[in-house]
């Protein structure tokens, strides 16, 4: 009797220990759990997401761009005024022209003005500029050497200073008795070929007498070529030195 009891009392024991762990297993089934994990929704892949600014460390660079200088004094050594061929000298002013880049003094541009309606002797542009003291020219410079003509093509050459070497075939004075023509051609003062002082120049080229002294020579001349419309073809100077060579 004494060994059933003992036995029962071993089976109860397993028994209660039995229960007691079953109901915190259960406990533990039915108790809070862990949150689930959310999951992002995907993103459609045709949107447009602008890109992150760069950190504070990143530096952006820019390209220096290069400007066009022209700082600095003009250089003048070997040019020459276009229409008188005298070396550039910046104390008789300077004009350039943007054109072609020959030079003039001022009294040549104002020749140019009065007798070849502003135009430059070289490329027959009218955008001639004055330069000023210490101002570098609009892109250097260049030297005009002038065609050489003769009189079977001299009319194709109006408006330009050219070259020309030819018999004097006489000395015509105007009736004022101021002006000269020094004649290559057997022909009214009008109608040909001549090389002209005007007033203003008669005494710059050596006066009335070495003018008149012409008669028979050869010349060879640098001038600006012009067909007046009253007085026709002149070579037109206003310098001893535009005259190159007299053979007598």
């Amino acid at each position: 009797m004494e060994t059933l009891l003992i036995l029962g009392g071993i089976i109860f024991v397993f028994w209660l220990i039995g229960q007691m762990g079953g109901g915190s297993s259960n406990s533990r089934t039915n108790g809070s759990s862990a949150p689930p994990i959310r999951k992002e929704p995907e993103r459609p892949k045709d949107v447009y997401r602008p890109k992150q600014s760069p950190t504070a460390g990143s530096r952006i660079k820019f390209n220096e761009v290069a400007g066009n200088r022209n700082d600095g004094p003009i250089d003048l050594v070997g040019l020459h005024d276009a229409f008188t061929g005298e070396a550039l000298n910046k104390a008789l002013g300077l004009y350039q022209c943007t054109s072609c880049k020959v030079y003039y003094h001022t009294e040549s541009f104002q020749v140019l003005r009065q007798e070849n309606s502003s135009q430059c002797v070289a490329c027959g542009s009218s955008s001639i500029v004055s330069i000023t003291a210490g101002q570098q020219g609009v892109g250097g410079g260049r030297d005009y050497n002038p065609e050489v003509i003769t009189l079977a093509n001299f009319r194709s050459h109006f408006n330009r200073v050219v070259t020309f070497e030819g018999a004097v075939r006489s000395v015509k004075v105007s009736r004022r008795g101021t002006d000269y023509a020094v004649m290559f051609e057997n022909a009214v003062w009008a109608k040909g070929l001549k090389l002209v002082f005007f007033k203003g120049s008669v005494g710059a080229v050596g006066g009335p007498s070495f003018i008149k002294s012409l008669a028979g020579s050869t010349v060879k001349v640098r001038g600006l070529l012009v067909n007046h419309p009253s007085f026709g073809p002149q070579i037109i100077i206003t310098q001893r030195n535009m005259i190159l060579e007299v053979r007598r």
